[in-house]
């Protein structure tokens, strides 16, 4: 947010004054606010320029009288903004300060409320028409409604477009994540996941161009449609559909072509023996003795029970995709907060955000070598504890600092090193999460996880406008927040190498095992190692009963 202030009539107006300085008009008629001790941005001195005896401009800005007990009045003249940074921001055209503040905040908060519904249905589009074709129609939706944004004759219009644009701009990515796990080799995948993040700090770096380009926020919000989404619409239309999307919705003809043709570009021979050892292991089903013609993802697809009432009937499970939930929402708050937070951070907004993308590049790619050397527990949770202490830190240098450089200095680097921190969270605990539940049920705890992320960041704006107050609260919420967290995600089981769990009795066991004996279950009272396990196998008997009873009636 730019800095701002009232504007003083008559003296902002440049010709007329054109020898009184910013400086000059802010010690004169702007009072400091009680609270941050820097000039006010909604109230002024009740000084009437119209009735005053003073008429010599200079007279009045050379004398020294004591101007701090005239009665304040709020802004009666628009504001003034400091444009060095930005020709117009929405801000400053719809002047979204003082009692309009709350507006610019309901827009953003709106922007990942969009990104939440997104989440619902993202996926489940996906699965049901297909990833490339999702991929494709959001791509181009997405291009249209952030060009439309540019037009905006309002902020409710502004917001409403937001919203729109979150929903079409998350398939996107959900899409595209799932298609790049789904046709890369196993010993890839997890590398890939992580490395798939790195376009974010990229993207965050080429912003910072972009908006040192065009400082206009309409021709902004167009140069970045065109350049974010115009190449990816193109990509849209050179990539075949998912093989394995095809193959699982009966599409086998179609799923043979599209491996002919990858295996063609890999200069890869693809056998009929190949193929058919493919068609046998998927028709397989060893763990259920089903028929031949079904999956067993297919049968659990259409088993009476869904996968989410089951993860909260199991105890050990359930404990766990609560706590998987809140570390994603924290994550989510902390590294939204602050990306957010870099305007209110000493030094250059450009700078700041140039610091941060790169701080999200570096961390991606540090954390696929530190999973290998500590895994994905160890990971995430030192990584939510470096985020806790370096928010702390932040906040005590800039409030015991009184505005010294080296301590803004100290802060902004701090701040930068906890959204390194949160960074290498949020992309760690995502494939960590896909890889911690059993197969039956990944996708659905993968959207629970995601929803929760979406409701943290729903909130980070509302905790940013709190810096306009009590500048120290953000940071202090965000660092104890992000200490909890990261304890939990300490007592989550570590997947790294290791295989992957089929069925809600394999996981369930494998957690009560895990949990068995640690303080984190006695603190929640976990059940013991053999309860979990029997009420997993009376679960997972239900489901087999179901299961056997569908394909005898198929």
């Amino acid at each position: 947010m730019p800095d701002s202030r009232c504007r003083i009539e008559p003296y902002d107006n440049d010709t007329a004054y054109p020898n009184i300085t910013d400086t000059e008009l802010t010690r004169m008629f702007i009072p400091l606010n009680d609270i941050s001790k820097k000039p006010d941005r909604c109230k002024m001195y009740a000084f009437n320029a119209s009735c005053k005896d003073i008429q010599d401009s200079n007279y009045l800005f050379g004398n020294n009288n004591n101007v701090s007990e005239m009665r304040t009045i709020e802004c009666d003249a628009g504001y003034e903004y400091d444009r060095s940074s930005f020709d117009e921001t929405i801000i400053t055209e719809f002047n979204l300060v003082c009692d309009k503040a709350g507006m610019s905040v309901m827009a953003s908060s709106l922007f990942y409320a969009g990104l939440f519904v997104a989440c619902l249905m993202g996926g489940l589009v996906a699965d049901r028409f297909g990833r490339i074709a999702v991929f494709r129609v959001s791509t181009i939706l997405a291009f249209i409604v952030t060009c439309g944004i540019s037009f905006s004759p309002n902020v409710y219009v502004y917001t409403a477009l937001r919203f729109v644009a979150a929903i079409t701009y998350f398939p996107i990515i959900e899409s595209g994540f799932v298609y790049m796990i789904e046709t890369s080799r196993k010993r890839w995948r997890t590398a890939l996941g992580l490395s798939s993040n790195v376009i974010f700090g990229l993207a965050s770096m080429a912003f910072t161009l972009l908006a040192l380009i065009w400082r206009h926020w309409r021709s902004l919000q167009i140069a970045k449609s065109i350049i974010g989404f115009v190449p990816f619409i193109i990509l849209g239309w050179l990539v075949p559909e998912s093989p394995r999307w095809l193959f699982a919705h009966n599409k086998q003809a179609e799923s043979k072509q599209v491996c002919k043709r990858m295996a063609k570009r890999n200069k890869t021979p693809l056998s009929e023996e190949i193929w058919q050892k493919t068609m046998d292991e998927f028709n397989k089903s060893d763990k259920t003795e089903l028929v031949a013609e079904l999956s067993y993802v297919y049968l659990i697809k259409e088993s009476k029970e869904n996968p989410l009432i089951i993860m909260f009937r199991l105890p050990c499970t359930r404990f766990l995709i609560l706590c998987n939930m809140f570390v994603w929402m924290v994550t989510s708050m902390v590294y939204y907060g602050l990306v957010l937070n870099v305007g209110n951070l000493p030094g250059g907004v450009y700078l700041n955000n140039t610091l941060g993308g790169l701080m999200e590049f570096t961390a991606c790619i540090l954390a696929i070598f530190a999973i290998k050397k500590i895994g994905y527990s160890k990971c995430t949770s030192a990584s939510l504890y470096i985020a806790s202490i370096t928010c702390l830190l932040s906040t005590v240098c800039l409030q015991l600092g009184n505005g010294k450089q080296v301590f803004e200095t100290l802060s902004t680097v701090l701040a930068m090193i906890g959204r390194f921190a949160a960074s290498m969270s949020f992309g760690v605990i995502y494939v960590h999460t896909v890889e911690m539940f059993p197969t039956v049920s990944r996708s659905t705890a993968l959207g629970l996880s995601s929803m929760s992320a979406r409701i943290g960041s729903i909130f980070s704006p509302f905790t940013i406008q709190l810096h306009l107050t009590i500048p120290w609260l953000t940071p202090v919420i965000f660092g104890i927040l992000a200490f909890f967290a990261a304890y939990l995600a300490g007592n989550f089981p570590d997947t790294a190498q290791s295989k992957l769990s089929m069925l809600f009795d394999d996981a369930e066991q494998s957690f009560s095992q895990h949990f068995h004996g640690r303080w984190i279950a006695k603190l929640f009272c976990l059940p013991t190692s053999q309860r979990c396990k029997t009420a997993a196998d009376e679960n997972n008997l239900l489901n087999r009963e179901d299961l056997e009873f569908k394909s005898l009636n198929c």
